[in-house]
């Protein structure tokens, strides 16, 4: 299974989400809203159905101690259901009887849930499916990348030029991701081929942004990939900083701020 494995009811994209919710449903849509989903799942405070004593009377707040145990209901496959709030544990009637729950922080319970394959919001019409090496990259800030940094170290001659198939939805999508980044003035397409490289031709990807790139090129580059096959791969350099920018002030830029 794929790291977005959503699951969805079809509409049209909503506006840019105010709560967790909303943003789960619409990076089900839209790939250009997952980055922030995955910021936010380790911010924001997540539900779990625990083996105490059943209430949803007004939570308390408790403070668990090194060492302290506390059970988290499960299935018995071994999945764990998770929320975005309690009124999800009931969506669909599938819960019919009261139950306890936990309320923690995102990164403190994937934390205490290492390991575990953890289902969120299992009975509404828009979930995810968190696997283990997932929940790892999330914890470990790694879960955007995909791809590396190279310096040329010689001078090479690449052929550039525009993409004889226009990728008008993975444009649209990184345009979407880039109008949520305010230090991005422009951005610009391209397509490269270098003769020397063992890489197949490809996109290319110039910025034109204020201070370093590199935050937002690894997400510019994960959401890039959600429109790519697996072999392909799309390069992004900075405008200034590559030998290649007099050529992308040519064209006309697929994004302004």
């Amino acid at each position: 299974m794929g790291l977005f494995d959503f699951w969805k009811k079809q509409a049209p994209l909503p506006e840019p989400a105010a709560t967790l919710e909303e943003l789960l449903a619409q990076a089900a849509r839209d790939p250009a809203m997952r980055p922030e989903l995955y910021r936010r799942l380790l911010l924001e405070p997540l539900v779990v159905i625990t083996g105490d004593k059943p209430t949803l009377s007004e939570p308390r707040r408790f403070t668990l101690e090194a060492g302290e145990t506390m059970h988290i209901a499960g299935w018995e496959d071994g999945r764990v259901p998770i929320f975005t709030t309690t009124q999800r544990i009931f969506d669909k009637g599938v819960v019919k009887h009261e139950v306890s729950f936990a309320q923690l922080k995102g990164r403190d319970l994937l934390e205490m849930l290492r390991g575990k394959t953890l289902l969120l919001n299992p009975y509404s019409d828009y979930g995810k499916e968190l696997l283990p090496a997932e929940i790892e990259r999330m914890l470990a800030g790694t879960v955007l990348d995909t791809g590396h940094t190279i310096t040329v170290q010689k001078q090479t001659q690449v052929l550039l030029g525009q993409p004889a198939v226009y990728p008008t939805e993975m444009v649209q999508a990184l345009s979407r991701l880039l109008s949520q980044q305010p230090r991005v003035r422009a951005a610009y397409l391209g397509w490269m081929h270098d003769p020397a490289a063992p890489e197949p031709p490809h996109y290319i990807i110039c910025l034109d942004i204020e201070g370093e790139r590199r935050a937002v090129s690894q997400q510019l580059g994960y959401v890039a990939q959600q429109f790519l096959q697996p072999h392909e791969i799309v390069d992004i350099v900075q405008a200034g900083q590559s030998s290649l920018t007099d050529y992308f002030l040519t064209t006309k830029p697929f994004y302004e701020r």
